[in-house]
């Protein structure tokens, strides 16, 4: 059935697809639970500053089903770990982040394997997330 007009590919926002990947990331990076969306994050997030992206964008693209946004703007990200020191949930969006990137470099999340917490896979190469303690 025509309506005179086409949706363009990039702009359908896919729930089935976006929930399935939200909750593989849910299983690397469980404190992701925990957000509540405040801000801190892409307030203090220098890349944000410059390009309109940080973490908070990253989470509503990927529960939007945005992949071909999410994956050019995860480009933007530094990993410098700011936004994880400021989260006021302890959120580790650092590891989410860099799970993010390993999901969409990999092109198959289900086959990506990341010891949790430790290091995960991104241009065949592994990084390794040093872990910091918070005080306060």
């Amino acid at each position: 059935m025509e309506f005179g007009f086409k949706l363009h590919e990039d702009l359908l926002v896919d729930h089935d697809h976006s929930l399935k990947t939200y909750e593989e990331l849910l299983t690397r990076v469980p404190s992701l639970a925990m957000c509540m969306s405040c801000g801190s994050c892409t307030g203090t997030c220098v890349a944000a500053l410059k390009t309109g992206f940080g973490f908070r964008k990253f989470l509503v693209l990927l529960r939007n089903g945005s992949h071909r946004e999410l994956e050019q703007a995860l480009r933007y990200c530094q990993l410098c770990g700011k936004c994880w020191l400021v989260c006021p949930r302890g959120v580790n969006t650092r590891k989410a982040i860099i799970e993010m990137k390993a999901m969409y470099e990999n092109k198959s999340a289900d086959k990506i394997k990341a010891d949790p917490g430790i290091k995960s896979i991104t241009q065949g190469k592994a990084i390794h997330v040093v872990t910091q303690t918070r005080t306060g």
